[in-house]
């Protein structure tokens, strides 16, 4: 990439980390690391009913754990509230919806999660409250961006592959402001990247269609700057039966493993393996930096390694 790298790592403190996140996390840093790019620490906390003092604290220590270092975000809860809660760019989200809904593009919705289930089984909303005309400014509806048919976003992976994916069957008319009044993730999500001046995203493979949402808002609100945006869309971390980590994932969560295992080693290693990358000699974060330097160097299995997630 000509441009500098930027990105960031974005947990959200509704429970204790888990091996999921430090997955993340570590291939996030080792990305930014071996391109001499910049890293962002953003806590995505805009959810108080969801939001946890214990968790927040946690970010924090299970960051320092795993030895990570950011160039900028908050270096506490303290500071977090103080300077860097979602909730202190209220406006900003605000005024982002103001401008979708001027444009004409949102309808309001009146469906909850269940009904959506009963009617979809594959979750995606089935355009009911579409055509109702139901008013946007009444409590206790959502606001949902409509999708025309067909409609897709192209971005690039780490390794310049180019995908397409049809935002029309991955999301449908997704929810841009809650029932409850909250702007949705879709939209602080890339609100809060595009402030960020976010050119490389890395997160799980279940997220893939977040990608397709938060590409088409950037798109609606005409920004040339994160649609060139470089996505790695990983392999999940699962537990032994197979099921996707959760925050609920007691004998994953980085408590309990920093507890057991007392050195973050073993995590390193297991990032390692899972990268497909040699392991039995790394000991600690900078063996595993320098392992991955080289790879990304030489080029070597990069499409293997970081386009795995599919």
């Amino acid at each position: 990439m000509s441009q500098p790298i930027i990105s960031r790592i974005a947990p959200t403190p509704s429970g204790f980390l888990h091996l999921g996140n430090a997955f993340n996390f570590l291939l996030t840093a080792l990305l930014v690391d071996s391109l001499d790019g910049y890293l962002h620490l953003r806590i995505d906390d805009l959810d108080g009913a969801r939001v946890e003092t214990s968790s927040v604290e946690d970010i924090f220590v299970q960051l320092e754990w795993l030895g990570i270092d950011y160039d900028s975000g908050p270096s506490g809860p303290d500071e977090l509230f103080k300077k860097y809660s979602q909730k202190l760019r209220r406006e900003k989200y605000s005024a982002a919806l103001e401008i979708f809904r001027n444009s004409g593009n949102l309808f309001a919705c009146e469906c909850s999660r269940s009904e959506i289930r009963k009617l979809s089984p594959d979750g995606n909303y089935p355009g009911t409250c579409r055509l109702k005309e139901l008013d946007l400014l009444q409590a206790n509806r959502s606001w949902r961006f409509h999708v025309p048919e067909q409609t897709f976003v192209s971005f690039k992976t780490f390794s310049e592959k180019v995908e397409k994916i049809n935002v029309t069957q991955a999301m449908g008319d997704f929810v841009i402001k809650r029932r409850d009044g909250l702007p949705a993730y879709q939209l602080t999500s890339i609100m809060d990247d595009l402030e960020l001046g976010v050119n490389l995203v890395v997160r799980g493979n279940d997220l893939r269609n977040s990608t397709a949402a938060q590409l088409f808002l950037a798109q609606s609100l005409n920004d040339k700057v994160f649609p060139k945006t470089r996505f790695v869309h990983h392999q999940l971390i699962k537990d032994n039966s197979g099921k996707k980590l959760s925050k609920s994932s007691g004998a994953f969560s980085l408590k309990k493993l920093r507890e057991k295992h007392q050195s973050a080693v073993w995590i390193y290693q297991e990032t390692a393996k899972s990268l497909k990358l040699p392991f039995q000699h790394i000991r600690s974060l900078d063996d595993l930096k320098e392992v991955f330097r080289g790879v990304v160097k030489n080029n070597e299995g990069l499409e293997i390694m970081l386009d795995q997630g599919k």
